[in-house]
């Protein structure tokens, strides 16, 4: 599987869940397209803007990128406004679960100073390659052999169902 995007955003460490979609939101709505508009209202504004651009864009920080409250929300802010994946150096657990559980990759790789804004990506998940198209330079994915295959799926629900049809196809 590949998939190709444009980098919308680059941010630093630490960009905690809060920056994300504050908690006072939380109780708002259940509908993903609310969080996706709330999305980084007082932490980076043009978040959306610079998002909503490309068809398929692609947020790049640095370490620990979404930190802080354990929030499927979060996930919904960051995708329902046209992100295909993340790209960080580490992410805490529960948010790289419930980016892998909702079909957004988060891609880790171990450094990414060198990925601008605009930069075009390539995502290969089979070669667990991450390649700058701008810059001609590669990156290896770090990821578990399942998290690979959850990406592929499109989350831990494709995932799941992929795995009971082989299962029900081969009985």
């Amino acid at each position: 599987m590949a998939t190709v995007g444009r980098v919308a955003k680059k941010y630093g460490d630490d960009i905690n869940t809060d920056y994300i979609i504050p908690a006072y939101l939380l109780q708002e709505s259940w509908d993903k397209q609310f969080f996706a508009d709330h999305a980084f209202d007082q932490y980076d504004p043009s978040f959306k803007q610079d998002c909503r651009a490309n068809e398929h864009s692609i947020v790049v920080a640095a370490n620990n990128f979404g930190c802080g409250s354990s929030r499927e929300q979060a996930v919904y802010a960051v995708q329902y406004n046209n992100v295909v994946a993340v790209v960080a150096q580490s992410f805490p657990d529960i948010f790289y679960r419930n980016c892998l559980n909702n079909g957004l990759l988060p891609i880790q790789i171990s450094d990414t100073s060198d990925i601008e804004p605009g930069d075009e990506l390539l995502i290969e998940l089979d070669a667990r390659k991450l390649k700058n198209l701008t810059r001609g330079r590669e990156y290896a994915i770090i990821a578990t052999d399942s998290a690979i295959e959850q990406m592929k799926t499109g989350g831990f629900l494709g995932y799941v169902k992929e795995r009971l049809r082989t299962r029900l196809a081969s009985q």
